[in-house]
């Protein structure tokens, strides 16, 4: 596991393309999740996408439909299903392939009062963005936006970049005064700096500064951070480097080839509309990436493999997460997710510290109830803890769940777990209504607290006919009844 981790923590995650057309996409939030318009496209009424992942189609169309009351007494092992919003929100559903190829002006529709540009950064040093900037800025003063279109590389010089960066400020402070700007789209861009970390002896205007909740992580100095770019189109992109984006305050972003994110990428953005992250090449997410991104309500990572820790902490509007590939949920990965409805990881096999800490809202009734999760194999210590409306567990694959692993439901009331191996302490407990806990033929070896924090009363651990059960008692709690089934 602590290779898994580790690759985690060095990979990072891609972002990408907006709406039904491109790849990842923040949205300003509405109360009921709907399509958006992808950046760099006219508006236009989305329809619902018929790009789906093979694994993500599999998964449907093997899937029973969801039940709302978990198993029943004849058949407790049966799959709960994939939720529907999974296969009917275009959002979460999408998945697609995107591959690079030299673009120009006139390929991409590209919104209203967007003004393209063609730029040669190999003639950076006798003629610099900023003055070719300055030649169209009365076409730029009656627009919306900037499409740049590089040539002659595939890079941006630091100058460069700045000058991207800086066009609404004043001429006296480096600007062109361009205050009336909010879009831009750099085309065949394929690397992008990163930012630099606020540490207390960085020298930066930022040092010290930090992002809230624990582990507080460093903001990351980027150049984005009082920038005139609300939506956001780099669809060329391969890497977000570390702290890329740090505290930026996007409405949209796509990133379609983006193949990895890095530590911090666009971390602490409490304020950003970041809504629908969706990153159709993403193969990792890094930690903190996104953290504390809190109006963040849809996740979809089609091919990611790996989320590291903390990638999503804090993203107190998280309601759904779809990662179809995903095998590695770091710790606090989705923490302080107190939003959250459902989420879709057929393939995850770990589930860190502190994973889903704190979850759940118990006077709206609305979240997350059933844990599907087929190819789990480790629960990590606290992983699933504090769902306020958790009502079953269904992890057939479980192998060693660790300390405290599944506590602190109030309604969760059946974990399905047949192949558990390894029982840490006081996994089952405080979880106030647990009536059913389904074990496999064989009795699993467990620490003396295991049960601890069960009630007598109410619990009831079952098991398939077999003698191996004729002298298990459960430690921690021996007065708990284990029933055949």
């Amino acid at each position: 596991m602590t290779g898994r981790r580790a690759l985690a923590a060095a990979v990072v995650l891609a972002v990408g393309a907006a709406a039904a057309v491109t790849g990842i996409v923040l949205r300003e939030p509405r109360e009921t999740p709907t399509t958006f318009v992808a950046a760099g496209a006219a508006p236009t009424p989305a329809a619902p996408s018929t790009t789906v992942s093979a694994s993500a189609s599999a998964t449907s169309s093997s899937s029973p439909s969801p039940t709302a009351t978990g198993p029943t007494a004849a058949d407790p092992g049966a799959d709960p299903g994939v939720d529907p919003v999974f296969t009917t929100d275009p959002d979460l559903r999408r998945a697609e392939t995107y591959r690079y190829r030299v673009t120009r002006p006139g390929d991409h529709a590209l919104p209203a009062g967007t003004v393209p540009l063609r730029y040669d950064v190999s003639t950076a040093a006798t003629s610099p963005l900023k003055a070719e900037l300055t030649k169209i800025r009365d076409r730029l003063a009656g627009g919306s936006g900037l499409a740049l279109y590089l040539t002659g590389g595939t890079a941006l010089n630091d100058a460069d970049l700045a000058a991207l960066q800086t066009l609404h400020r004043p001429a006296g402070s480096g600007g062109l005064g361009l205050t009336n700007l909010a879009r831009l789209h750099v085309y065949n861009l394929r690397s992008l700096q990163g930012g630099r970390e606020c540490t207390p002896d960085s020298g930066l205007p930022c040092a010290g500064q930090i992002a809230r909740g624990g582990r507080s992580p460093y903001l990351w100095h980027n150049g984005w951070w009082d920038t005139w770019v609300r939506h956001l189109v780099l669809d060329d992109l391969e890497e977000v480097k570390a702290g890329t984006f740090s505290n930026h305050n996007f409405a949209s972003v796509s990133l379609r080839a983006a193949r990895t994110v890095g530590v911090m990428a666009f971390g602490h953005a409490p304020y950003a509309r970041l809504a629908v992250v969706y990153l159709p090449s993403a193969t990792a997410v890094g930690r903190h990436a996104f953290r504390r991104n809190q109006y963040l309500v849809k996740v979809n990572l089609p091919r990611a493999v790996t989320v590291d820790e903390f990638a999503f902490d804090d993203t107190s509007r998280l309601r759904y997460l779809a990662a179809a590939n995903l095998e590695s949920l770091g710790r606090n990965a989705l923490n302080d997710t107190h939003a959250l409805r459902a989420v879709h990881l057929p393939k995850l096999t770990y589930l860190g510290i502190n994973c889903f800490d704190l979850n759940g809202d118990a006077a709206s009734g609305t979240g997350l109830k059933v844990l599907r999760l087929p190819k789990l194999q480790t629960l990590d210590k606290n992983a699933i803890t504090g769902f306020a409306n958790l009502r079953q567990v269904w992890a057939p694959a479980l192998t060693t769940a660790w300390h405290d692993s599944i506590t602190n439901n109030p309604r969760l009331s059946t974990v399905y777990a047949p192949g558990l191996r390894k029982l840490g302490p006081r996994v089952f407990a405080n979880n106030a209504a647990l009536r059913s806990v389904y074990l496999g033929a064989r009795p699993p070896a467990q620490d003396p607290a295991a049960f601890t924090g069960t009630d007598a009363s109410k619990l009831t651990l079952h098991h398939p006919a077999g003698g191996a059960w004729a002298s298990f008692r459960p430690a921690g709690n021996a007065g708990l009844r284990v029933v055949e089934q």
